[in-house]
């Protein structure tokens, strides 16, 4: 099911602030977020409504959501490109594989189910979700978590530095360009986009996957922070 594949994604994580000891013999901080987003995130939200059986997590990270499906009984493997992470998840024990959110290397559907958790905001969000579609089989469940306007309005107006103000800026600028041209701006002035209810729709209407829960979230200043949506493949 899974192959090897070079193609890279066009993006990067962000990775948060962190406080420098006081002194020679002071312990190390704790690192330090860039903005508070406690409460924001629901607790409910989770991966037991995806049926068992073999489930992809796109942009995997260093292994915490396969470690979570594989526990639940689930045949699990991950996708991601950073080489450290995949490293990490293979010390664990985990099975990835080092591909592109754009070409992921799996059947056509052939799969059960699938995870992403806020990586759509660091991809051409388009093409990702078509991909993920792809691989769905008919029935299949996709557990999606991105980032809202609200989160990076939230850089703007409340992060700890003006670097991430900056970045809050940017990546509001950046999606409004997407939105309106359907391309990405050159290189980091375009490496984050947000995503929104009404994109995300025409995503799944295209793709034929159905907007099966949508769970409520905190919104700031009347934006979504977090978008949680469960959706399924529907039969051709």
């Amino acid at each position: 099911m899974v192959h090897s594949s070079g193609n890279a994604v066009e993006g990067r994580r962000v990775t948060a602030l962190t406080a420098t000891p006081s002194g020679p013999l002071a312990a190390p901080a704790p690192p330090l977020p860039a903005v508070d987003w406690t409460g924001y995130q629901p607790v409910e939200f989770s991966w037991s409504a995806l049926p068992i059986g073999v489930v992809a997590d796109v942009g995997c990270g260093a292994g915490n959501e396969l470690v979570n499906l594989r526990e639940m009984g689930h045949s699990a493997f991950g996708i991601d490109l950073d080489e450290r992470s995949l490293e990490e998840c293979r010390s664990r024990g985990l099975r990835v594989v080092k591909a592109s959110a754009h070409a992921l290397p799996v059947r056509t559907a052939s799969l059960d189910g699938a995870v992403c958790k806020v990586v759509l905001a660091y991809t051409d969000e388009a093409r990702a979700m078509a991909e993920i579609a792809r691989v769905l089989k008919a029935g299949g469940v996709g557990r999606l978590c991105y980032h809202g306007a609200g989160y990076y309005v939230r850089y703007l107006l409340a992060a700890r530095t003006w670097k991430y103000r900056a970045y809050g800026l940017r990546t509001l600028l950046s999606t409004w360009f997407y939105a309106a041209t359907g391309r990405r701006l050159p290189g980091f002035l375009g490496d984050t986009l947000y995503q929104s209810e009404r994109r995300l729709a025409r995503y799944y209407r295209r793709h034929g996957l159905r907007l099966w829960k949508a769970t409520a979230t905190r919104e700031f200043l009347g934006f979504p922070v977090f978008i949680y949506h469960t959706v399924t493949k529907v039969a051709p």
